[in-house]
């Protein structure tokens, strides 16, 4: 712990893909670094380490269980079937017909609250973003450095990737994050029915249609992530590239990266169980404010978000100085939430709470955005495939067999996080020429999104559900507003689901399912349309089960000192002296369909940025 009048080089609020990564890299430059985590060190605990885990998002001590609301609509936002109330008793009640006892909560959006942050408790998934997104941060900004050829050498940098060649242009070998590819699921293509399905989806999509299994199989080897500029631009069936350690089949770790650089003896400090609670500025005597440093609350579970959550303890103040600056890398939610407790966001919301306005910075909290997921399940009237009793305890010790196949030579099923198939298509309300639609398909799974208690749900072998995830959302009416200037109390967060361009994302998302029901037809197995609910119309259905867990742009990028954004290209916040934000909050719009890796990227730019500034 940071003692009251100790000093660093950099202060970092936020130990995730943005600010982990960035103060390991600068501590192995020299410069003392001070981390400031609100979670602890879980990163040997089974529910992170293996890639089939679930259990790390629902709640302590891996992850905050943030619940959201997707519209201002009170009767719209309530359609959603995975709707969360609590009861008296402080249990959750999912569903549409709440008791009369339950409080509406909102939707369960989970965040890591862990050393590694969200990186720790996500899917691993490692597709890169399109080509055509990050030039366009270059054009928006002015600032070349952001093409997407620019960036790929940061994605090099931070890659050790085992699933290509050595050498393979493009690709990165020697990097802190590992990824590999999902082995081929057996489940996949393990019945007739279930070969003609996914056969039939290669097919409509206008991807390469396989002559056999085994071409297929070469199919789903290919690489989202290769180096082509037409990459999105051609349909295309994969198994996803993952943040996993190939050797061991764990996740590849940015938490075991940090201590992995504090045990070679680099100077990095990392404070956990400690809740940032705001940025400390100073005048400058061009009248700018300064970040100095940052004050900070020590104890377990001081989060509302918390399932430990206690309102009456105490946690105790430090604070901490920075020499060069500070950076937030809270994420998301917290980025803008930390921002505004410290003054730093819209006037009108601080003065109302009595905060002291530091800078006028009208963009924090607002321009959220984040892809859709659309379900599309159906219950065939025939199993997919026939279920044997599972070995599997999910205990995740020597009584578990599949633990113990796992941990002595890395196979068995914990050592997947995927057991489907991904692919690229473009509807024709794409934007650009590139695939606006990402399908994630599961055999066997009958949730269509996040809820409290979903690890728990078992495999159905007669449901196969698809996320379609929409990319080129263009909705940028999210917003994240303090409910008080108590640092302990979660933000009021709101999507404002299909607010702009809801014709476009509806319609993709139609056309999209129109697609995936033909391949169901030619599958040969009679079937019921489960989600989007068929008693209703197509687009009220996906508009009440659509959800989503990538959020981004709290805190946008953009031209440097223009009030509709927060930081500019070099990632530093308009008004303010030595202070920048390095997570995902600052893509100025959604960076394709999966935001971990482009994550990572930026935080590479960003340690190059801050070295060059230096």
């Amino acid at each position: 712990m940071a003692a009251a009048e100790d000093q660093y080089d950099y202060v970092i609020i936020g130990s995730g893909p943005g600010g982990g990564s960035l103060a390991a890299n600068l501590a192995q430059e020299g410069y003392s670094v001070f981390l400031i985590e609100a979670g602890g060190d879980q990163s040997e605990s089974p529910a992170q380490t293996l890639p089939s885990s679930g259990a790390s998002t629902e709640g302590s001590p891996h992850a905050w269980s943030f619940f959201v609301e997707h519209y201002a609509n009170e009767t719209q936002a309530r359609r959603d079937i995975k709707y969360t109330y609590r009861r008296n008793d402080g249990s959750y009640y999912v569903g549409l017909n709440p008791p009369d006892d339950a409080v509406p909560l909102g939707n369960f959006y989970p965040r890591g609250a862990t050393l590694g942050g969200s990186s720790q408790i996500n899917a691993m998934n490692f597709a890169w973003a399109p080509d055509n997104e990050w030039d366009y941060i270059a054009n928006l900004t002015g600032d070349s450095s952001w093409s997407h050829l620019s960036m790929r050498q940061d994605l090099m940098e931070l890659e050790d990737c085992s699933y290509v060649p050595i050498g393979t242009p493009g690709h990165g070998f020697d990097g802190y994050i590992q990824s590999s590819q999902t082995p081929n699921p057996a489940s996949t293509l393990a019945t007739p029915h279930m070969y003609r399905f996914v056969e039939e989806v290669f097919r409509q999509s206008g991807d390469v249609v396989p002559e056999s299994r085994e071409h297929m199989n070469e199919l789903f080897a290919r690489d989202i992530n290769r180096l082509d500029n037409d990459r999105y631009e051609t349909p295309l069936m994969f198994h996803f590239p993952t943040a996993i350690t190939a050797a061991t089949r764990a996740r590849s770790s940015i938490a075991d990266y940090m201590n992995n650089v504090i045990s070679a003896g680099y100077p990095l400090t990392v404070s956990l169980h400690s809740l940032a609670t705001k940025v400390i500025t100073e005048p400058c005597d061009d009248g700018k404010p300064k970040a100095v440093g940052v004050e900070y609350m020590v104890g377990e579970g001081l989060y509302s978000a918390d399932d430990r959550y206690e309102a009456n303890a105490n946690g105790e103040i430090r604070t901490v100085r920075a020499k060069k600056e500070v950076i937030v890398s809270g994420g998301t939610f917290n980025t803008p939430q930390i921002l505004k407790l410290s003054g730093i966001g819209p006037r009108k919301e601080l003065e109302e709470l009595g905060i002291p306005v530091v800078a006028d910075v009208p963009a924090v909290g607002k321009y959220m955005q984040d892809n859709y997921e659309g379900p599309l399940q159906i219950r065939a009237e025939q199993p997919w495939m026939n279920l044997t009793e599972s070995p599997c305890t999910g205990t995740y010790n020597a009584s578990d067999p599949c633990y113990v196949q796992w941990e002595n030579n890395a196979t068995g099923p914990y050592s997947s996080s995927f057991l489907g198939f991904a692919s690229t298509w473009r509807s024709s309300v794409s934007w650009d020429k590139d695939a606006d639609c990402f399908f994630l398909s599961i055999p066997m799974i009958d949730i269509t999104g996040f809820f409290p208690g979903m690890s728990e749900t078992a495999p159905n072998p007669q449901y196969w559900t698809t996320s379609i995830v929409k990319m080129q959302t263009g909705n940028p009416a999210g917003t994240v507003t303090l409910r008080s200037k108590d640092p302990r109390e979660a933000p009021a967060i709101n999507f404002n689901y299909f607010t702009y361009r809801a014709k476009e994302d509806l319609q993709a998302m139609r056309e999209a399912g129109e697609l995936l029901l033909k391949a169901y037809d030619a599958a040969g197995i009679s079937y019921t349309r489960t989600e989007p609910d068929p008693a209703i119309s197509w687009d009220q259905g996906v508009m009440d089960q659509t959800f989503g867990h990538h959020a981004t742009s709290s805190c946008r990028m953009g031209p440097a000192g223009d009030k509709e954004y927060c930081v500019d290209s070099k990632f530093r916040v308009n008004g303010v002296s030595n202070l920048r934000v390095v997570d995902a909050s600052v893509f100025p719009r959604v960076p394709g369909a999966m935001p971990n890796a482009p994550t990572f990227t930026i935080s590479r730019k960003a340690f190059h940025t801050i070295l060059e500034d230096a």
